[in-house]
């Protein structure tokens, strides 16, 4: 972004923090681009990273009013942008962490399940060896050993299931969304 467009942005972002309302156009029409690059940027999924942009907008057009004039009202809103990132992520770990947890229960729980959730719960240990089963062989016995909690020690060891869980994740993704 040119030095030139980051003024017109920030004149933008100052004629609507004074009230007129025409410039909320160009404020949004701006910036949408540059907090959605911002978010793609630091975001895997792209979804999170359009929400987390959409939050940031909304939060400089609550704020907008506070915003100091004499400072560059993009960086201003890139810096709210950052904050929503964090705060994805920080939601991403909680989730991961809860599902974990719900999946390590309902293991645990299996034979206590309702017929429903043992049928979910099949299909879901089907889906993930279908999935295992179209990565490379070698693939399929590390993540094999992972799955039956074998220990291996050692780096190569630590990297050939970092690696396969990796690629397993990616066919996951895209078989699975």
């Amino acid at each position: 972004m040119t030095p030139a467009r980051r003024r017109e942005i920030h004149a933008a972002m100052v004629r609507f923090a004074d009230g007129e309302r025409a410039a909320f156009r160009d404020v949004f029409d701006a910036l949408w681009p540059v907090l959605l690059g911002v978010t793609s940027r630091t975001l895997a999924v792209r979804a999170d990273a359009e929400d987390a942009a959409q939050r940031t907008l909304l939060k400089v057009f609550d704020r907008i009013a506070d915003m100091d004039r004499a400072r560059d009202g993009v960086a201003w809103a890139v810096t709210i942008a950052a904050y929503e990132v964090m705060t994805v992520r920080r939601q991403q770990h909680r989730r991961r962490e809860q599902s974990t947890d719900v999946l390590a229960v309902a293991v645990a729980a299996d034979d206590r399940a309702l017929p429903v959730e043992r049928v979910l719960l099949a299909e879901l240990r089907a889906a993930v060896h279908a999935a295992i089963g179209e990565l490379p062989k070698r693939d399929q016995a590390v993540l094999a050993s992972v799955l039956d909690d074998v220990t291996f020690s050692g780096e190569t060891a630590r990297k050939r299931r970092l690696r396969a869980s990796e690629r397993l994740r990616a066919l996951w993704r895209k078989t699975h969304g």
